[in-house]
């Protein structure tokens, strides 16, 4: 063997040693435990893999055509798409405006990928309680081991060494009723998907605030931004709902560890005290994912003012016509109707909390008054838990409604059991230390034997104790008409009232001259007829219809006036043989008209951009490449310093 060939083979074993430490690594990483939640996590998610769908389900069809509408307009070139093509008996409608995308990316990277529009909806899904069920792992399990600074004195479990709590935790939130209701009887994905942010913002900002200003703190601030910024482009009631609870928690957070902060001296990089040092991160982490999310909270304040709002937050919408009365929460009845009672007791869904949740958190109270005099370091977290969760039992409440009627602006909550998505993270968090309590002291002389079996029951309890409640009611085949604009179509046949106006819409309809098309069997965006001659004489030779784009030729005789049959609004840029033309409102059903000279022409119109968008995209994209700059050039410094 000569001199070069054992330098090939020296080089070689370094990289495969390389390589098998970066895998013993990420193997200490992936936790057996928290693995063995996301593998028992199956008997959640099972129904997802059967053939078909339960488009029956409250918002199943939506989750499904938003999709559908989504990825049309991706595949017209819409980065970021802001229109939806078929809603409105096919004058469109701007739902990326109102609705946050993140949910509809991450079905979208499944289309992509190659999957169905259903399919995509259902792998989604289960990322997100997949995601959930890790992030509350990871959470429990920080919180036991401790962050930052004087982890013993930070760490709020019993038991910091073993991982069961945490194991526990990660299936009580995968397996609480209210999370399974969300998927299997409500199907609405962007809610169900929001879940899944809950643990990891917690465990963001946790790390940022306890580790404070210590080496890395840039990164961590970055990873906090972006969890809470995912939290705001996931659902925008989280605007509302997430936020006063986030803030609850870092101030919470920002009091147990004051007493630390105050003993330790400033230092570079930061010569003020560590304890405004924390109070400053975590601040300016929430004005960060505030920054981040501009480019879709930017079009939302300044453009969903020119829709008709009514829509959302009267009638079915109205939230006062769904308040839970206290007796639901420990009601085992479990349906697949609407809250469609006002005094709560012939609601056709149900709203228990979870038999297990609930003496978990008896167990918590009942620890906590025991204990209420040594105030150990478990202590306050499990305080806060119970007290935020209790709040949040409280406020969906007909005892809230004061509280309600001097907030108008929660009304756009809708459904006050919406919060109920919060205190079955709360409740789960706190069951996880709950249990760390219970199993602290089991076992005799084997304690690690006693802890393993005990929890090892208590997670057989969660996971039979909701097993009923996963699944859907029924499933049906999932037919080409279901993914795509026919679906919409049969949606607002059967819920006219749905319809979506815009402020220039002068009079209600139920049909348009679309229909036609849209009830034809042999439908597809083709056949969609968006131009048509209002005055002068002539024919329309074609049509196009995409998802951000539509359009086609006319033929005038004379010159006349053609009607685009999409909804006037911000954005859209017609033009005509390749030159941008003024357009204006066509009534009374808030339309577009342009004029068009006597010949052959084309016609095409696109979704572009407003100041309030450029706006929105400017502030996210500087935003993120700042907090990326300061987490690279502190890793660049590091590097320069080691060398």
């Amino acid at each position: 063997m000569n001199l070069s060939q054992k330098s090939f083979l020296s080089n070689i074993r370094v990289r495969l040693g390389a390589s098998t430490a970066r895998l013993s690594s990420l193997a200490a990483r992936l936790n057996p435990y928290g693995v063995l939640a996301v593998v028992l996590a199956i008997f959640a998610l099972w129904p997802l893999l059967a053939p078909g769908y339960f488009f029956d389900a409250h918002d199943g069809r939506h989750s499904v055509f938003y999709v559908s509408m989504f990825d049309e307009a991706i595949r017209d070139g819409a980065l970021w798409p802001r229109w939806a093509m078929h809603h409105n008996a096919g004058y469109g409608y701007p739902t990326f405006i109102v609705q946050a995308p993140l949910a509809f990316y991450a079905a979208e990277f499944f289309v992509l990928l190659g999957f169905g529009i259903t399919t995509a909806v259902k792998l989604t899904w289960a990322a997100g309680f997949l995601a959930g069920g890790w992030g509350m792992y990871q959470l429990i399990r920080d919180w036991g081991l401790g962050t930052g600074e004087a982890k013993s004195a930070q760490s709020p479990i019993p038991n910091p060494q073993s991982p069961i709590p945490a194991l526990l935790a990660a299936l009580l939130y995968i397996f609480i009723p209210y999370h399974l209701l969300d998927m299997y009887v409500r199907a609405a994905l962007a809610e169900t998907t929001l879940m899944a942010w809950f643990p990891w913002v917690f465990l963001a900002f946790d790390r940022l605030i306890v580790a404070g200003g210590k080496p890395g703190w840039q990164k961590r601030l970055l990873v906090a931004a972006l969890a809470y910024a995912g939290v705001i482009l996931t659902h925008v009631v989280a605007l509302i709902a997430f936020t006063p609870l986030l803030v609850a928690f870092i101030l919470f957070r920002l009091w147990t560890v004051r007493k630390h902060a105050k003993s330790t001296p400033a230092r570079a990089p930061f010569p003020i005290p560590h304890f405004a040092v924390r109070i400053l991160l975590a601040a300016f982490a929430g004005l960060a994912a505030l920054l981040l999310s501009a480019i879709f909270l930017l079009p939302l304040l300044t453009e969903g003012p020119l829709l008709d709002q009514s829509v959302y937050t009267s009638n079915t919408y109205d939230y006062a016509r769904h308040w839970v009365q206290f007796s639901q929460f420990f009601d085992p009845f479990w349906g697949y109707g609407f809250s469609d009672d006002p005094a709560g007791a012939n609601d056709g869904m149900g709203f228990q909390v979870g038999l297990l949740a609930l003496l978990l958190a008896l167990a918590s109270g009942y620890g906590l008054w025991k204990e209420r005099a040594q105030r150990n370091n478990r202590w306050p977290i499990e305080a806060f838990l119970l007290v935020i969760s209790a709040a949040i039992l409280f406020f969906v409440t007909p005892a809230a409604a004061p509280i309600w009627q001097r907030l108008p602006m929660v009304e756009v909550i809708q459904f006050p059991w919406r919060l109920l998505a919060l205190s079955s993270f709360t409740l789960s968090a706190l069951g996880g230390l709950a249990a760390a309590r219970l199993l602290k002291n089991v076992g005799g002389k084997a304690p690690a034997r006693g802890v393993l079996a005990g929890g090892g029951i208590l997670a057989l309890l969660v996971i039979f104790a909701s097993l009923n409640f996963a699944a859907p009611e029924k499933l049906e085949p999932i037919a080409d008409w279901r993914e795509d604009g026919r679906a919409v179509y049969q949606f607002e046949q059967q819920h006219p009232d749905m319809l979506g106006y815009t402020r220039w819409v002068e009079e209600p309809f139920t049909q348009s001259a679309m229909t036609a098309q849209y009830a034809a069997s042999d439908f597809s965006n083709a056949r969609l007829e968006r131009l048509g001659i209002l005055s002068g004489s002539g024919e329309v030779i074609s049509h196009y219809s995409r998802g951000h784009s539509f359009g086609g030729e006319v033929a005038m005789t004379t010159p006349g006036v053609v009607q685009i049959r999409v909804y006037f609004f911000p954005g859209w840029q017609v033009r005509m043989d390749g030159t941008r033309v003024a357009h204006r409102l066509s009534p009374p059903y808030g339309l577009m008209e342009i004029d068009v000279p006597a010949g052959q022409h084309r016609i095409d119109m696109r979704m572009g951009s407003t100041p309030a968008r450029s706006a929105g995209i400017a502030v996210s994209g500087v935003t993120l490449l700042l907090l990326v700059g300061l987490w690279v050039g502190a890793g660049r410094k590091k590097t320069s310093a080691r060398g």
